[in-house]
């Protein structure tokens, strides 16, 4: 999750820079922070988890405290 994370931060950063010539600017049209954050969404619902951590990830998850 981290690494996603990462990648996700790493690609936005990039997008703030001037885009030149060459390879990069043949590849601009590809929404590399968007497919991060599918990814990251994709790893939350895969694991039942919420979108920002608030809560347990299933209710059945929250333990029972008794005393």
């Amino acid at each position: 999750m981290n690494e996603l994370f990462y990648h996700h931060q790493m690609a936005l950063m990039t997008l703030s820079q001037p885009r030149g010539r060459g390879a990069s600017a043949r590849h601009a049209s590809f929404d590399l922070p968007g497919h991060y954050a599918q990814r990251i969404d994709a790893y939350r619902a895969k694991r039942g988890l919420r979108k920002y951590f608030t809560g347990p990830p299933h209710p059945a998850a929250v333990p029972i405290i008794i005393g």
